[in-house]
């Protein structure tokens, strides 16, 4: 009757033989099964325990003792439980399943992967619950352990559809594919999870992560506002959509301010504070102390920029406090902890905990890193966590956020008039909002590639984000009257197979021949700069320009044609050539950007010379002259406190 699922039945006839046999284990064993199968796991419990205080030498009321603790969320306990089942009966393979289970439900996941390799294949479920423990163990360390993935992969890729809960399966295929950067396969895993469960907040998130990975922003912001509407607190599931904004050709400058706005109302406005105060040294003379918050102070752009700046503060006039938002650390990590006045690792911290401990600190202007990208802290920033706060370096737009006070940028990527589209105060320094310093990977210049190819090679190295249809339009434009060149593309995301088939169809429809076109995949940072070998002139995207690309274009001797935009993303290579004394490679319009490449390299002569002069001109260049540009920073930051003083009111 038990097994035939009559489960009253079945308590009936056992209750009536303990009437007559009190001391019966088994029958007592399968009561407490029953209350366990009925979802009474707290007697299950206690039956189940009195038969094992009638007869202990029984493996199966262990088994079923633990199970009952699985139940009810004590995986410590089940461990136990079903090792003593073990002790008994070594070669019971049920409870050395479950106690596998039991020790991945604890996240001690190498014990649990060990334990999943002695059990034999055939055990049902047994692919998925070890595709699981591999997941974890590898999410342990980062997503970094590619030989776990790979494993965990090949067990879910075939067992998802019959796991327990297939969403949660196919979600895990997706991330686990996702963490080795097989894109469009975790996108197709992401979308078939989502068709399972269409309100997962995660889902939506991984899923437009993907498409950014893969170039594909328009999708990637519509799941980013798809996140938003679920979930509208989910970590950066707005401001998402706001970095993303800057990569789209059809959103203009006036959508993309009121967006940032409106993220700040929604988002942020609940945490303003309506009349902090701050007892600061008003001593105008004294060094300022200056916090910087950042996700990136490792191997990164930002820290390229920054380490120099970061060496180069007199610390007669800035004191330098880093908060450092991201868990791990590197040797870059290192290096800019020992430059730093004080160092403060805060990825662990609450925005509450964070805005406190700034405020012991007694930062005179705090700075953001990061603004609209992913692990920032704008949230510490709408509580206004200083007196002054400041938005540079590594967002390319306004926060939106009314308790920001300045927006750091130079005249060339804030012509006059840009003030409209920031909820900031402009503040341009003489020459450039940033300086480069190459790093020590950067290899010689090369003789021009064209004398040993016989052809013009173009190349771009940019993000995959960054090259839209319009862009390849222009490009395809430039092919055509530049006959024999061709294009060379190197970017992570041409490593995705199915990614790099679109592509090749997305710049055939734009007009671009796949014969004339060279698309390469990632490359580890020592060896990425030798690609700047084989191209004689860069082409940059827009509406988001290059950034560091661009500084290593010019700086490896590639002179790189532009299109001027409107907002401060499309303008760093103008600016970067600005300050190169190269305005006559920045483009009014797309004919104009068209001209300007074919010019250059109908001009061999004029070319190879340029190639030859561009780094001698660079470093001797505000570019590079950090003394002069961390001096003008310094300034900056004392002109801020002193007006603040001058005011005498404001926070």
């Amino acid at each position: 009757m038990h097994e035939a699922g009559q489960l009253d039945s079945a308590e009936a006839a056992y209750r009536k033989l303990l009437a007559h046999a009190p001391g019966h284990g088994a029958a007592i064993h399968l009561l407490g099964l029953i209350s366990h199968q009925r979802g009474d796991h707290f007697t299950a419990l206690r039956e189940i325990e009195r038969a094992i205080a009638i007869d202990k030498a029984v493996p199966l009321y262990h088994f079923n003792r633990g199970n009952v603790l699985l139940a009810l969320g004590r995986p410590d306990e089940a461990c136990l439980a079903f090792k003593a089942a073990l002790v008994i009966k070594p070669d019971y393979a049920a409870a050395r399943y479950n106690h596998a289970k039991a020790l991945a439900q604890l996240q001690r996941y190498a014990e649990a992967i060990s334990a999943f390799r002695t059990l034999p294949a055939e055990l049902p479920g047994l692919r998925h619950d070890f595709a699981m423990a591999l997941l974890g163990e590898a999410a342990r360390h980062g997503g970094d352990e590619n030989t776990l993935l790979d494993e965990a992969i090949g067990l879910q890729a075939e067992s998802w559809q019959s796991a327990p809960d297939p969403f949660e399966a196919r979600a895990a295929l997706g991330w686990a594919l996702e963490q080795r950067k097989r894109w469009s396969e975790a996108a197709g895993e992401y979308e078939g999870a989502l068709a399972l469960n269409p309100g997962s907040a995660k889902v939506h998130n991984n899923l437009a992560n993907c498409y950014n990975q893969l170039g594909r922003i328009s999708e990637a912001v519509e799941h980013y506002r798809k996140l938003y509407a679920i979930a509208p607190d989910f970590p950066d599931a707005l401001t998402s959509v706001l970095a993303n904004l800057n990569y789209d050709p059809a959103a203009t400058p006036q959508q993309v301010f009121e967006e940032h706005c409106a993220w700040a109302q929604a988002a942020a406005s609940p945490h303003y504070r309506s009349t902090p105060r701050f007892d600061n040294n008003a001593d105008a003379a004294r060094p300022l102390r200056v916090g910087f918050i950042s996700p990136d102070l490792r191997r990164h752009p930002v820290s390229y920029i920054f380490a120099p700046i970061l060496a180069a503060f007199d610390p007669r006039k800035v004191e330098t406090i880093c908060y450092y938002n991201f868990p791990q650390k590197d040797v870059v990590t290192e290096r800019l902890q020992a430059l730093a006045r004080t160092w403060r690792d805060v990825a662990a911290l609450s925005d509450e905990q964070l805005h406190d401990l700034i405020g012991s600190d007694r930062i005179d202007i705090l700075v953001d890193l990061a603004g609209h990208t992913i692990h920032n802290r704008l949230m510490v920033f709408a509580r206004r966590a200083a007196p002054l706060q400041v938005s540079w370096l590594g967002y390319f737009n306004t926060t939106g956020l009314a308790s920001m006070d300045y927006f750091i940028s130079d005249p060339h990527s804030s012509p006059a008039g840009q003030e409209q589209y920031f909820s900031e105060k402009l503040l341009r320094l003489p020459d450039t909002r940033f300086c480069y310093q190459a790093s020590e990977f950067m290899p010689p210049v090369n003789e021009p590639p064209f004398l040993r190819n016989g052809h013009i090679s173009f190349g771009c190295f940019n993000n995959l984000s960054k090259v839209n249809a319009r862009v390849l339009q222009v490009w395809a434009g430039v092919l055509t009257a530049v006959p024999q060149s061709r294009l060379i593309l190197q970017a992570s995301a041409l490593d995705d197979v199915s990614n790099r088939e679109r592509f090749t169809q997305l710049a055939s429809r734009a007009g671009i021949a796949p014969e004339r076109l060279e698309l390469r995949g990632f490359k580890p940072v020592a060896a990425a700069p030798f690609a700047y070998h084989d191209i004689d002139i860069a082409l940059d995207p827009f509406p988001f320009c290059g950034g560091m690309t661009s500084l290593e274009s010019l700086w490896m001797g590639v002179p790189v044609v532009t299109l001027a935009q409107t907002m401060i993303a499309g303008r760093q290579t103008m600016s970067l050539l600005a300050n190169l004394g190269l305005d006559d490679l920045v483009a009014a319009d797309e004919q104009a950007y068209i001209d300007i490449a074919n010019r250059l390299a109908q001009d061999r002569v004029g070319l190879a010379k340029l190639r030859k002069t561009l780094r001698p001109r660079f470093a001797a260049s505000p570019l590079q002259d950090y003394a002069k540009f961390t001096r003008a920073l310094e300034d900056a930051f004392h002109g801020m406190w002193h007006t603040r003083l001058a005011a005498k009111t404001g926070p």
